[in-house]
């Protein structure tokens, strides 16, 4: 886990890449040594930008051993931890929760691109899984890795029984909402007359969007951890 301060505000620029620089070490077992770090309060060159300004709020986190990291918004649960499973996972739990759509093709290919993540994640989960030593085929670190594939395997079994399925509304049917809307005598001869193929069109956008934030509702309601 990194150690973390999630609000401070830059007593110096922060640059973008930010300059090599060499420090005689004062702890530890490296003291009076020199070594070596990147300080992003130095411009690495004339073409190194400002990314955090001065008096300016920022994130930061640190792994142990690494440099710091700096952001201007708050860092996600995938940048804050060094699992390769974990940080995949929750960027996938992060692309569903970040997710916006308000069309069903839209919303389809999402869901492919979801479930493909995790296929490829289980796939490599259980590669390492069959890869362990024999003798290590019953240890805790084994029945995690099998944890992992069978809830992988939950919520890949999950997204494929969604129906994505959109019925669309016949032009009748929109001409009716249409008209129920803008007060529109239905029992008059010539009422279609007085709807817009635009109103028709705006109708048909509304009630797909309105299906789409359902369906992302439910998508988003699928635990995949």
């Amino acid at each position: 886990m990194a150690r973390a301060n999630f609000v401070k505000k830059a007593q110096k620029d922060i640059f973008t890449f930010g300059k090599r620089v060499e420090y005689v070490s004062s702890k530890g077992k490296r003291e009076g040594q020199t070594l070596s770090k990147t300080d992003r309060t130095i411009p690495r060159d004339d073409n190194d930008t400002v990314f955090i300004a001065k008096g300016e709020s920022y994130y930061w986190w640190q792994f142990q051993n690494s440099p710091k990291q700096y952001s201007k918004t708050p860092p996600r649960a995938s940048q804050l931890t060094q699992s390769g499973y974990l940080s995949t996972l929750y960027g996938i739990a992060e692309q569903i929760e970040d997710f916006s759509a308000d069309s069903a093709e839209e919303l389809t290919n999402f869901v492919e691109d979801i479930k493909g993540q995790l296929e490829e994640l289980r796939d490599t989960t259980q590669e390492s899984l069959e890869n362990m030593p024999e003798n290590l085929q019953y240890s805790p670190t084994a029945e995690l890795l099998q944890e992992r594939v069978d809830a992988l395997e939950t919520a890949i079994n999950e997204f494929d029984g969604f129906d994505l399925d959109y019925d669309e509304k016949e032009e009748e049917e929109l001409e009716e909402l249409v008209a129920e809307e803008n007060d529109i005598d239905t029992e008059d001869e010539n009422w279609r007359e007085q709807i817009t193929e635009e109103q028709i069109e705006e109708k048909r956008q509304e009630l797909e969007s309105e299906w789409v934030q359902e369906k992302l509702e439910e998508i988003q309601g699928i635990s995949i951890e």
